[in-house]
């Protein structure tokens, strides 16, 4: 059999292989081919395994399981699973089995789904190898632990798809858990999961997403969620917090919701994405959805308005027309006018475009074309091109502006009759002597709009048209565009398209020209595969002589799989410097492998390969398809190269590529010691890469104490992964006593994260005496041991070790850490925090927060540090961190700023300290008034507020403005609770610039009865409270009458005060 595969390709071989095994399968022949090619090489037991696997031979790849060598063990893994061996086939390898290999299994186990086998593993490598390594199997199991595991699991998006209740129920409960300004963390941490989740049960995820949305910065709307529940979507969106596609099929399945909806959605877009969503709304809406999201304002962009029917569209322009700003203003009247009905706009227009200044005609022209092509109408566009014909003369920039607008003029409006005149235009232009690049890239847009029409219509004339222009340009400007043509096509028009692009094609190919075959060919793509005549072209064109046409032409002519392999021989038959290719060699290497005696070790040079140097192509990930001495020959080819007197990086790329082929161990070894530095480092870099990688890690830790660490080191990682864990401890002791700081500190992460046998006994002996950035690495890597006391030591030695170790215990976030562990942790935080050294206790109580779920007595600190005025060193740090922690419940800072007030006026402009606790109290207010996170809070910060109206009431009034719920039933209450604690003429400004400030949550709850009636009140503040909502309102609502009575109500207010704060606002600029 070895004999009959030798020179079949690649295709050819697998194919006897599997039909020998077939016919093999069940009988005494079989196991005697199996025992034979068991007993050779590497490359023979493969082929076992794979016969074997194909033949059901359960018993032949349960004992590869064993196999010593990476490739052939891989590919019993691959088998074990497939064929569904007993999970006692794995777990009797798993004690001492190389994180790579595991990472394999689990790999296989969740391609393969094989949910049984991933729940009889998952217990084992738990409590063998961590919960980090078990978490890789949770999205496979039947009932995945993720309550345990939540902390060390990273697929989320998979656990969702696979169990979506389960990951559901998980958020929900740790939301229900934690306090509210921890849940964007939460959300950060879940989101991918949640959205996989939302393709089964949708209902449940838009509940979470309302849930959470006051709280995180916002969430993902994924598009299927929109045809589930699309009035609850418009919702969500209208909260402003949510990203969604803006793609025209998510906006139109909101198209049925009610208009209040839509237009809550219109306010929270962008220009760009307005226009998106108007465009996917049936036309009939569109109208009433502008409206209401743009109101009377005056600076409404221009160009939102070509997504309104031609009615609704004229009379939104007539409105802006009718606005002083746009009357004043030329640019703006003509773009607004160029909006209004045909009839209207294009005698405006087209007299615009003989206006006296280049600038003034080219601002008009294309909002001329634009016009005529939002009528929709062909005659109506016909018209407007026989007008041009005073384009020729123009100067090139007037020129080059009407061309672009003429070049993204809507397809299907040019017809047969215009192509003379556009055959023209485009002639005039290119031969004009001012021609410039932006006149011959507009030419070259609007020609091949002109052929890719005629193409899909089936219009020769179209076609010519645009052939004609684009042959007016220079070489450079004259590639031709097709690029997703296909897709405008039914199925089956791509033989009318070349129907009418042959008889060109064919003319062009006489001449040697073959740009229009091969954008066609690119602009069909699979489609193209099927035409007989253009794939002849094609061919054709692999002799143009142009060289980039010809490589352009064979990758093309190599694109369809089913004649791939027979025209590749052609390909080299006709000039072996086509292996050059990428597309040669990729066909080469992975299926005409028969053809690799052709080229390995042979001359190439010819049409795309002219130099004497040897060339060698770079083969990759493809070796397992070819036979032993074809593997052999190319490795002496890249050894002759790597051991020549060529230049010393083409030596050291083929040192780098000896690295990816099997069995170049050895060759590889002779250049560790090389003279030359960029050869031995090459060499140790791709040892990392061979086919037994952890056979090399000896030699490349010896290299950890020399000069070469920082290569030997990095590529000694790779090998560590393919190495035992009983052998990595062994031969990492030696590193962690060396010299080099790095190389310690790489074989600390390298026990840890590889779960080596006694790793925890091995730090804790070099803790003592070791650097202290050691020290910091051995503090990283203790999370992998935390269920092991030994851990724990090391964390209490650090936590009271110097500044820079005790630092590195706070780098661990609780989410990286075991549910169970987090108590306990959370006690070592605060141990670093109560360290009176500033450089460690400000980092320790920022981190505090963090912890607080965990903590008890974290909180009753951070009091404590925020009010003792004794302490100068550590407050600020400590009143940020009580916040964040008690933000579920703020009684403490309560307390804090009571005691605060009961000292308020002490150090009174004493030296170096004025009014310590008033500053203190003002800064709570400041980190206050800003957060707006939950309805609970608000009510704390207007209870605190009344708390300081007497001793402060400047920032009674801020916290009281911050606190109002714009939304709620009784906002007039709220809004009348700050205004009364600005009563005194000082502070009434304070009142109105306090409440302005949040006026962007709306106006919901107000009525504006409620403003009238503060309005005309004599009593301050009520009257500036009423001006503030006109100067916001009015503002975003383009001010209408009311509101603009409400601020001459205001003018006239017997207070001068008053009025002059009624004066200072304006509402038109002039």
């Amino acid at each position: 059999m070895l004999t009959a595969i030798d020179p079949l390709p690649a295709p050819a071989r697998q194919r006897h292989i599997a039909t020998t095994a077939r016919a093999l399968a069940g009988t005494p022949e079989l196991d005697a081919v199996l025992a034979d090619l068991a007993g050779r090489a590497v490359f023979e037991r493969r082929l076992a395994v794979q016969m074997a696997a194909i033949a059901e031979h359960r018993d032949h790849v349960r004992r590869e399981l064993g196999a010593r060598e990476t490739s052939v063990l891989w590919s019993a893994l691959r088998a074990a699973v497939r064929l569904g061996l007993p999970a006692e086939a794995f777990l009797e390898r798993l004690p001492d089995m190389a994180v790579a290999t595991r990472r394999r299994l689990y790999q296989l186990v969740r391609g393969q789904q094989a949910t049984e086998l991933a729940d009889a593993l998952l217990p084992f490598v738990r409590e063998r190898y961590g919960d980090d390594e078990a978490a890789g199997l949770l999205s496979v199991c039947s009932a995945p632990p993720l309550r345990e595991l939540e902390h060390a699991a990273a697929n989320w998006s998979a656990i969702g798809k696979r169990h979506p209740a389960a990951l559901l129920d998980l958020v929900e409960a740790e939301l229900d858990a934690a306090p509210t300004q921890e849940w964007k963390t939460i959300w950060s941490w879940r989101a991918d999961g949640v959205r996989s989740a939302s393709a089964h049960l949708p209902e449940r995820v838009l509940d979470l997403f309302e849930r959470v949305l006051p709280h995180v910065w916002s969430v993902h709307v994924p598009p299927w969620l929109a045809r589930v529940a699309p009035e609850r979507v418009a919702r969500i969106l209208a909260q402003g917090k949510a990203h969604q596609p803006d793609s025209r099929a998510f906006w139109s399945r909101l198209g049925g919701v009610d208009e209040a909806a839509l237009v809550a959605v219109a306010r929270r877009l962008t220009t760009a994405r307005l226009r998106h969503f108007l465009h996917s709304l049936p036309p009939s809406r569109r109208a009433a959805v502008y409206r209401g999201a743009t109101g009377e304002q005056p600076d409404v962009p221009i160009e939102v308005l070509d997504e309104l029917p031609t009615a609704d569209r004229a009379v939104q322009a007539r409105r802006l027309l009718g606005l002083r700003r746009v009357a004043d203003s030329p640019s703006q009247r003509l773009a607004v006018t160029a909006r209004l009905s045909w009839d209207e706009a294009g005698p405006v227009l087209l007299e615009a475009t003989k206006r006296a200044t280049a600038e003034e005609r080219a601002e008009a022209y294309p909002l001329y074309l634009r016009a005529a092509a939002a009528s929709r109408d062909p005659e109506v566009f016909a018209a407007v091109l026989a007008t041009l014909t005073r384009l020729p003369n123009e100067q090139d920039p007037v020129r080059a502006t009407a061309l672009t607008a003429l070049a993204k003029v809507p397809a299907w409006l040019f017809r047969a009759s215009e192509a003379p005149l556009l055959t023209k235009l485009m002639l005039d232009a290119t031969q004009a002597r001012d021609s410039s690049y932006s006149t011959w890239s507009a030419v070259r847009e609007l020609a091949g709009t002109l052929i890719r029409q005629g193409a899909v219509t089936g219009d020769a004339r179209l076609v010519e048209a645009g052939l004609d222009g684009m042959g007016r340009l220079g070489e450079q400007h004259r590639h031709v565009s097709l690029h997703g043509l296909y897709r405008s096509l039914p199925r089956g028009a791509e033989q009318q398209v070349l129907a009418v692009l042959m008889p060109r094609i064919t003319a062009d190919a006489r001449r040697d020209e073959y740009s229009m075959a091969l954008a066609l060919a690119v602009g069909l793509g699979r489609r193209a595969w099927d035409l007989a005549e253009l794939q002849d072209v094609i061919g054709q064109a692999r002799f143009a002589a142009q060289e980039t046409v010809a490589r352009r032409a064979i990758g093309l002519w190599l694109a369809p799989v089913r004649t791939r392999d027979s025209r590749v021989e052609a390909v080299l038959f006709d000039d072996i410097s086509a292996i050059t290719l990428h597309e040669v060699q990729q066909a080469v290497s992975t299926r005409r492998t028969d053809l690799l005696d052709l080229v390995t070790g042979q001359s190439v040079r010819g049409r795309f390969w002219v130099t004497s140097v040897s060339f060698v192509p770079f083969y990759d990930r493809c070796f397992h398809l070819w036979m032993p001495r074809q593997i052999t020959a190319y490795a002496a080819e890249l050894e002759v190269i790597a051991r020549s007197d060529n230049a010393l990086g083409t030596r050291v790329n083929a040192v780098l590529r000896l690295g990816g082929v099997p069995g170049t161990t050895a060759v590889l070894r002779t250049f560790l010691h090389d003279g030359e530095v960029a050869l031995a480092e090459a060499a140790m870099g791709a040892l990392a890469w061979t086919d037994e990688p952890g056979d090399v890690l000896p030699e490349l830790l010896a290299f950890a104490d020399t000069d070469r660490a920082r290569v030997a080191v990095y590529a000694a990682t790779r090998c560590a992964r393919f190495t035992s864990p009983s052998k990595l401890s062994a031969l990492l002791a030696p590193v962690l006593r060396g010299k080099k700081v790095t190389s310690r500190k790489e074989a600390v992460r390298l026990l840890a994260e590889h779960q080596a046998p006694g790793a925890p006994a091995e730090l804790t002996a070099i803790w003592p005496d070791t650097h202290r950035d050691v020290k910091r690495a051995i503090v990283s890597a203790c999370r992998w041991f935390l269920d092991e006391e030994t851990a724990w030591d090391l964390l209490s030695a650090a936590a009271g070790g110097e500044q820079a170790v005790a630092l590195s215990v706070l780098e661990l976030p609780p989410q990286f850490i075991a549910a169970r562990h987090r108590h306990r942790y959370a006690a070592l935080v605060r141990t670093v925090a109560v360290r009176r050294e500033p450089g460690i206790a400000e980092p320790a109580l920022s981190r505090l927060p963090l912890w607080s779920r965990w903590d008890e007595g974290g909180t009753d600190l951070l009091a404590d540090l925020t009010a003792d005025l004794a302490n100068t060193a550590t407050w600020q740090a400590a009143l940020g961190a009580l916040i964040s922690s008690c933000a579920s419940d703020l009684t403490p800072l309560r307390s804090v700023v009571t005691r605060l007030l009961s000292t308020v006026d002490a150090f009174d402009a004493v030296p170096d300290r004025d009014l310590p606790a008033r500053q203190r109290i003002r800064k709570v207010v400041e980190l206050l008034a800003d957060d707006r996170t939950s309805a609970a809070h608000r009510a704390f910060e207007r209870q605190l507020a009344a708390d300081l109206a007497a001793e402060m009431p400047r920032e009674a009034i801020k916290l009281a403005a911050g606190a109002v719920e714009w939304q709620h039933a009784d906002v007039l209450d709220q809004v009348l609770f700050a205004a009364s604690l600005g009563t005194r003429p000082v502070l009434a400004l304070e009142v109105r610039t306090a409440l302005s400030r949040w006026l962007r949550h709306g106006l919901a709850g107000i009525a504006i009865d409620d403003v009238r009636r503060l309005a005309t009140d004599v009593v301050i503040p009520a009257p500036l409270v009423a001006l503030g909502f006109a100067a916001v309102a009015g503002e975003a609502e383009g001010w209408p009458e009311f509101w603009l009575a409400i601020v001459r109500q205001v003018r006239a207010h017997p207070d001068p005060d008053v009025r002059e704060a009624a004066l200072a606002v304006m509402t038109a600029p002039e």
